[in-house]
């Protein structure tokens, strides 16, 4: 929707793009009726500014351009935030990132270097973002580098948020929609209805705001015949004849929100509301092109169950000498899913052996003596390589509950005052809670422990159970063969503040930062080691403070140039299947890991030029990230985050929107990233070597590129106006992980791979009609591009996430 023309190796395409736009701004003279482009208002500094006044790197999209742009989730929008890098595995399972700042593309309960905001409640999980379905939404704005002094929650790369639209007291109105579409190769039909209704009880005093929608999209991965030879020639000739099918990952989403506004006088706004989203996914959003274009070869049923629910009060008052906003809220959030793990349980067993060869000579599993040292080797030594042809499944119940308030006190800005002020406090306590399953087949038919939790023979005590941990789940009779259960707890206290001094008319000071104090404990249950792990008395503090300086000279009323120092401090934490484990600290793994911190410095320029249809920003930015943060898999400490050591990261982003004839609007956005760890990465008393200096950081492309060309008019019929609209995106090859990334789930050989470069396009076509109805279609993803947006290391298959195949979709909206 937005970009830059930046060039530096800017592959082919793009750079026909990127000089066409240069052309056109050249050659086409001011055109006769050619209107000035429409501001965008954000509250991002906790001021209601046209995003141009702004010395900082925005992107923000309104209620129409996530309209016109067919924006619904996650999948849509992250496309366009050219500044953010991500991995996925599906709605609802993301790790967002600004700017490159990403070392763990996917892992067991990571912590985020972003942050994300619904309204104002902070909602972040790493690796398992809430894919929020944007119906009835006010705005959505990206703020890349580190945020501080703005928001409470804070965050070291930058932070997503998602603004709704609240009650209007003013006038009863609404909307309703339908839209439908197929996927033109193969696929099953989606379709979605939605709505949005404002009721006016007091006028000026008392309003409510119901939403709803229910979203269905249909699948496009079949799950075609195989045996579980596919994975190892080791592994046997085990079919999956009962559980061929086509278009096996359907998914369902509905969700509601109601929110009251109640201003008492003209002094405050009261705003109260829950918003409730739930989505029911019919298997994993992966394929393997190795069985043919989006076929999978899988053995057991999968299901994603992701609910959650917010509940927020926001109190907005007006003292006269400053603004008051007191807001706060609880989220819950329930996921439960089950997938295929053969590929993941042949990894371990190849694994295994390997191993085993590597320590004995002999290629098969020994006494626990001689393996339980060895990586990998440890999972199978009570199985007794439980046949030749093992097909498995996982199984995770997790719930997050989390209560945060904020409160900030904002000075009113006149435009005379030289100096403005923002202080603020912030809490948030969060809960989190995960049981994970494992189930073999043949476990007990090979003298694997059979329907009891055992490992090593050991039996979970009465104790464990009254953690809280859930032993509820069975499978083909039997309880899970393998589990981890995890308690764990973060609460966060901090304060902010930022001071702003005009020094002349044409230059201002800003200066502030954020302190807060975190305290993480974690419980931890694991079979893996067969005993368990209590100390969650034992917590682990972190505490900062984490400065931003600004200073903003504005030589002209339409023009400003800035240059910004800020940091990002993401808290450290324990690990508790280490900590419970001696032997696993004997072989040098941490117990516990320290925070790691993001230093930005960037220079900026916002300039808008020819009586407002042409807009240009841009910034550049050198990062160092310190102690970053990995997530490796290490001998009999399993799943263990340390610091890998430091990582550099450089750039540039920025945008461009020109109005260059009437009725034609032309934007572009590009970031550029060069983004790589400055020191080897070495594990376990220098065994592990897991990175060498110089490897790219994961899921971070070079170049990342979107551009749209619009085109509005009257039609000949009165009262009807059309929009045509062409969007194009680009992004850059990466990588799937670094070493030690990889070596978390995959086997010891397994390295990173390459994400190739992709390029997608999507048409919109609307008629609007002054009597408040529209009607569009569209086309997504163009030319049928089948983009690699990520390469899962995790099972160990070169199993791929897509983009939704080309989809033709029309649909209908009546406003009243």
């Amino acid at each position: 929707m937005q970009a830059v023309p930046i060039n530096k190796h800017i592959p082919f395409v793009p750079s026909s793009i990127a000089l066409g736009i240069v052309a056109s701004m050249v050659s086409v003279p001011q055109q006769a009726g050619a209107q000035a482009l429409e501001e965008i208002i954000v509250t991002a500094r906790r001021r209601v500014q046209d995003v141009q006044d702004i010395p900082m790197a925005i992107t923000a999209f309104d209620e129409k351009a996530l309209r016109e742009g067919m924006v619904r989730g996650f999948e849509d929008y992250v496309r366009d935030l050219t500044s953010v890098t991500f991995g996925t595995s599906g709605p609802g399972a993301s790790t967002i990132a600004f700017r490159g700042a990403v070392s763990q593309p996917s892992g067991f309960d990571t912590i985020s270097s972003s942050t994300l905001y619904l309204d104002e409640i902070p909602i972040t999980r790493d690796g398992q973002n809430p894919d929020v379905r944007l119906y009835d939404v006010e705005r959505l704005e990206a703020l890349s580098g580190p945020q501080p002094t703005l928001y409470g929650a804070g965050s070291q790369s930058g932070t997503l948020k998602i603004v709704t639209n609240k009650p209007n007291t003013e006038e009863t109105d609404g909307w309703v929609m339908a839209e439908a579409g197929t996927i033109m190769s193969e696929g099953d039909p989606s379709y979605n209805v939605s709505g949005a209704l404002n009721l006016v009880a007091i006028p000026d005093t008392l309003a409510i705001r119901l939403v709803g929608f229910y979203e269905e999209e249909g699948g496009y991965i079949d799950n075609v015949l195989g045996t579980t030879s596919v994975f190892s020639p080791e592994n046997g000739d085990r079919d999956n004849a009962d559980k061929v099918e086509d278009d096996i990952n359907d998914w369902v989403a509905k969700g509601a929100r109601v929110f009251v506004r109640w201003t008492p006088n003209e002094n405050w706004i009261i705003d109260a509301g829950v918003a409730y989203q739930s989505s029911e996914l019919g298997a994993g959003f992966d394929y393997n092109p190795a069985f043919g274009d989006l076929n999978t070869v899988k053995f057991k049923d999968e299901k994603r169950d992701d609910e959650w629910y917010n509940l927020s009060l926001t109190i907005q008052g007006d003292l006269g000498f400053a603004d008051l906003t007191i807001a706060g809220g609880t989220h819950n959030r329930k996921i439960d899913y089950d997938l295929d793990s053969t590929a993941y349980m042949t990894a371990y067993k190849v694994n295994g052996l390997d191993l085993a060869e590597y320590y004995t000579g002999i290629r098969e599993f020994l006494d626990y003596d001689t393996c339980a040292v060895t990586y990998g080797c440890y999972l199978f030594v009570n199985y007794n390589d439980f046949g030749a042809d093992p097909t498995a499944q996982i199984s995770l119940d997790q719930e997050v509950t989390s209560f945060a308030q904020e409160i900030r006190l904002v000075s009113k800005d006149t435009g005379d005052n030289k100096f403005n002020w923002l202080v603020g406090a912030f809490y948030e306590d969060t809960d989190n809670e995960w049981d994970y399953l494992s189930f073999v087949d043949d476990l007990a038919a090979n003298g694997g422990g059979g329907s009891i939790f055992t490992y090593y023979g050991v039996e979970p005590t009465n104790d464990w159970f009254d953690q809280g941990f859930r032993a509820d789940k069975t499978y083909n009779g039997l309880a899970g063969n393998s589990l981890n259960g995890q308690l764990q707890n973060v609460e966060t206290i901090a304060v902010f503040a930022e001071g702003s001094y005009r020094l002349t008319e044409d230059i201002t000071l800003t200066a502030g930062g954020r302190w807060f104090e975190t305290d993480r404990s974690v419980a931890e249950n694991s079979l893996f080691v067969g005993n368990v792990f209590d100390n969650f008395d034992v917590v682990e503090t972190t505490e900062d403070f984490s400065p931003r300086l600004n200073v903003t000279w504005t030589p002209t009323d339409d023009s400003l140039i800035y240059a910004t120092y800020s940091e990002g401090v993401r808290v450290g934490g324990q690990n508790g299947g280490v900590t419970q484990n001696p032997a696993s600290i004997q072989l040098g793994a941490p117990q516990f890991f320290g925070p790691d911190k993001l230093k930005n410095h960037e220079i900026g320029a916002k300039a808008t030029w020819m009586d407002g249809r042409l807009l240009t920003n841009l910034t550049a930015f050198v990062m160092d990230w310190e102690d970053y943060q990995i997530q490796v898999d290490l001998p009999v400490a399993g799943s263990t985050t340390v610091n890998a050591g430091n990582a550099s990261i450089d750039g540039a982003e920025g945008n461009i929107a020109f109005a260059f004839a009437e009725g034609w609007e032309l934007s572009a956005a590009a970031t550029y990233l060069d983004a790589r760890i400055d020191d080897d990465i070495i594990l376990n008393n220098g065994v592990i070597v897991a990175g060498e200096k110089g490897d790219p950081l994961p899921v971070v492309p070079e170049w990342k590129v979107a551009a749209s060309l619009q085109y509005g008019t009257e039609l000949p019929w009165s009262g009807l106006t059309g929009v045509a609209r062409f969007d194009y995106n680009y992004v850059d090859e990466s990588v799937n992980g670094t070493n030690a990334s990889v070596s978390l789930f995959g086997a010891s050989t397994s390295s990173p791979q390459v994400q190739p470069s992709y390029d997608v396009g999507s048409l919109y076509f609307s008629v609007e009609s002054v009597n408040g109805w529209s009607a569009w279609i569209g086309v997504d993803n163009l030319w049928d591009e089948r983009a690699i947006t990520f390469i899962s290391p995790r099972f160990s298959d070169d199993r791929v996430f897509t983009l939704r195949p080309r989809e033709i979709s029309v649909g209908w909206r009546m406003d009243f």
